[in-house]
């Protein structure tokens, strides 16, 4: 039983009995006239199929207790064939993913009116862009007109986000080999860059080398990357990478690489010239402190919550310490204060999604960390031109983000062969 046939059974036990499961392909998305953008399949889908092409349905049965899986992807012919290349027949992809029943797209419509006159519920992504929205609409339409006859049509409907969340939130073996992978390659690329950071280049250059480095290695963007030099730094999603790099500035990188559709997360913050000055080195020390005790709190029975708050507290003693902030300890965080400087969160979590979309809250509670969670950590601080803060500080933007994998024995940093420590990249980058 592979992989995909094993997250479908567990989907299937999630299920009301008597239920019916929907869910699409990503559709082809056009950038411009008649050029698309590259395509990448839904997560939620690939989850459940491994299946990493457009046009493609997958419905799940749930009779009673058994599960059945029936999938639906477009019919080869040769005109296809000749301008973007085979694909599979549905024989061979039953074969392949291990579904129960395997047709085509056109086959699609009356399979759901059968399984929909003998389902109480629907699980369906529910977003407006879904091809197949307005056709299980139609259906439960036609089966609430024939109520006369004994016809009965699902009475409920869920959000079928919400069921998978609880499955995507703890990895399986091949999820963390993956998500290890592509962490491996991105790691990989910031030491590259590391070494090809200096005064003059353009970020964009540096952001060519990234992807290089990615594809080269069979992997593609997770995300588009943050290359941000100087005062580029202090926006917190800068993609215009357009600035020559400057003598004296830092360049805070975020970027990463994704295998397989799994997503690493990486951001480092280097001195363009090599060499960190005095006052970006008081404020690089502050968010490696904050990062360093971070992760030791990650472990299981701690939340995100904890994690966050530690930060925070670490961030506002070191901004009072050098006199950015100015008060009571906890009056400033009480006040929110250090948002001026610190004001986004510390951890998300990781894995077909960069942000993947699993709750962080139960009935209002923190979830508390299990092993397999894996989410980053990137603590930062971000100076922007103020009366009230000292020109020797401004401008200087700091994240650094490092991902973490929950286990028995504690944090496993993925992340961890890129250096982060002021000697470490100072020497990396005056060595090259």
């Amino acid at each position: 039983m592979n992989i995909f046939t094993q997250r479908r059974n567990k989907l299937g036990k999630l299920m009301d009995n008597n239920s019916l499961c929907i869910i699409e392909s990503s559709p082809e998305r056009v950038r411009n006239n008649d050029v698309f953008f590259p395509f990448r399949q839904d997560s939620n889908f690939f989850y459940l199929t491994g299946y990493n092409e457009p046009h493609a349905i997958l419905l799940i049965y749930k009779a009673g207790r058994k599960i059945n899986s029936h999938f639906f992807s477009k019919k080869p012919n040769k005109l296809d064939e000749i301008w973007t290349g085979k694909i599979m027949s549905s024989s061979q992809i039953k074969k392949k993913y291990e579904f129960n029943k395997c047709g085509y797209l056109n086959e699609t419509n009356k399979y759901m009116d059968l399984y929909l006159k003998n389902a109480n519920t629907v699980y369906h992504s529910l977003e407006d862009v879904s091809l197949i929205k307005k056709k299980l609409y139609d259906i439960i339409v036609k089966l609430d007109k024939k109520y006369r006859n004994g016809v009965k049509s699902p009475s409920k409907i869920f959000s079928l986000k919400k069921i998978l969340q609880s499955l995507r939130l703890i990895k399986d073996k091949t999820e963390i080999n993956t998500i290890k992978h592509a962490c491996e390659i991105s790691a990989k690329a910031h030491i590259h860059l590391m070494k090809k950071c200096k005064p003059g280049i353009s970020e964009k250059e540096l952001e060519a080398e990234l992807s290089f480095a990615f594809n080269q290695n069979g992997c593609s963007d997770a995300y588009p990357a943050i290359v941000a030099s100087g005062k580029n730094a202090c926006t917190l999603h800068y993609t215009k990478n357009s600035s020559k790099l400057k003598n004296g500035d830092l360049l805070l990188t975020d970027a990463a690489c994704e295998y397989l559709n799994y997503a690493s997360d990486i951001t480092r913050t280097i001195p363009i010239n090599g060499k960190f000055t005095q006052e970006q080195k008081l404020i690089y020390k502050i968010v490696l402190d904050a990062q360093i005790k971070a992760i030791k709190k990650c472990k299981i029975g701690n939340t995100l919550l904890d994690i966050d708050n530690g930060v925070i507290k670490i961030i506002c003693m070191g901004l009072i310490k050098i006199g950015l902030l100015t008060g009571p300890l906890k009056k400033i965080i009480k006040d929110e204060a250090y948002k001026k400087f610190y004001m986004h969160n510390t951890s998300h979590w990781l894995g077909l999604d960069v942000h993947d979309p699993c709750d962080y809250q139960i009935n209002n509670k923190p979830i508390k960390l299990k092993e397999g969670m894996i989410f980053t950590v990137e603590p930062g601080i971000y100076i922007r031109p103020n009366k009230s803060v000292p020109k020797k500080y401004h401008n200087i933007g700091i994240r650094i983000e490092d991902d973490i994998l929950i286990t028995k024995k504690g944090p496993e940093i993925l992340t961890s062969s890129v250096p982060k420590n002021i000697n470490d990249i100072e020497e990396i980058m005056q060595n090259d």
